[in-house]
């Protein structure tokens, strides 16, 4: 039997191993090859699951479904390529937007999902959602506009970075480093809570040959929204920067591990923000689309 057939029959039959209606590869966890993810290698607990999971639960409340983390989004973009050639009706794929959609470079096909930002992390986090993981961790509701005006100012001083990467994101470059170091111009040691530092963005854009003007123009040429296409690790790292600086500032708590804060955001989105609103309204539209849309409760 060819490899071809091989892929074909396992990615058809992948929903009967698991009792399942369909099944769903998304990134997260684990890096692995395609060719590891075909021999059954996956990850099964992931931010990525918890967040394609709820939302699937809340659009597709019928389909009994299998989520499976396979790690880089090359090889889920991959996996969906094989799934649109070999006309698999049972598998899924799911990914971040990053900039595909505003440079029209998105898999256009019923079984193929992105995110509505950048990544779940922008789809999820918002000051609101700050305000109200502050709020269950320290049991005190927050008496003043702090954490609106240090997220705003964020957004407002990391604008044109944001813009930067995306200029670079359609020359296969990135502004910001994508393998750790993208808090190279977050200030959150010596301060009440954390800051942009400018001085840095200006730096960085004088070392990748980068005339303020034209990322500027680029930015407002594609109408690129700072919180929804900032790169999604360093929005969720500020997040959590911003929380822990403040529960510790002004409440002399513990910091959290980062991943019980970014499950705690997770879960606050989804119980308390996602009932409206544009993120709610982008994944109904793309659920009834698809096909999947199941509006029983």
């Amino acid at each position: 039997m060819s490899a071809f057939k091989r892929t074909t029959n396992g990615l058809n039959n992948q929903y009967l191993f698991f009792s399942v209606d369909i099944v769903v590869f998304i990134e997260g966890g684990k890096s692995y090859s395609k060719e590891e993810v075909y021999n059954e290698k996956y990850t099964s607990e992931t931010e990525d699951v918890i967040f394609w999971k709820n939302v699937f639960d809340t659009f597709a409340k019928d389909k009994r479904i299998k989520f499976r983390s396979v790690g880089s989004k090359s090889v889920v973009k991959e996996i969906a390529l094989d799934v649109v050639r070999d006309k698999t009706k049972n598998v899924y794929v799911a990914m971040d937007n990053e900039f595909d959609k505003i440079f029209n470079e998105q898999i256009i096909h019923p079984n193929v999902f992105y995110t509505y930002g950048y990544s779940w992390e922008n789809d999820v986090w918002n000051k609101e959602v700050i305000k109200s993981v502050i709020t269950e961790i320290t049991a005190i509701e927050i008496p003043h506009n702090d954490i609106e005006i240090n997220f705003n100012d964020f957004l407002e001083k990391i604008e044109l970075a944001v813009y930067a990467d995306g200029y670079l994101f359609e020359k296969e470059m990135s502004f910001f480093p994508r393998n750790g170091g993208h808090l190279f111009c977050i200030n959150s040691t010596k301060v009440d809570l954390p800051l942009v530092k400018q001085d840095k963005i200006d730096s960085a854009l004088i070392a990748k040959n980068l005339k303020k003007d034209i990322v500027n123009n680029f930015g407002h040429k594609y109408t690129i929204d700072t919180l929804k296409f900032c790169y999604g690790h360093l929005l969720a790292d500020y997040c959590y920067q911003l929380i822990t600086c403040y529960i510790k500032k002004r409440h002399s708590l513990n910091n959290i591990p980062k991943n019980i804060i970014h499950r705690m955001g997770l879960n606050n989105f989804f119980q308390q923000h996602f009932n409206c609103g544009d993120v709610y309204s982008y994944y109904e539209q793309l659920f009834k689309q698809r096909g999947l849309y199941c509006c029983f409760t």
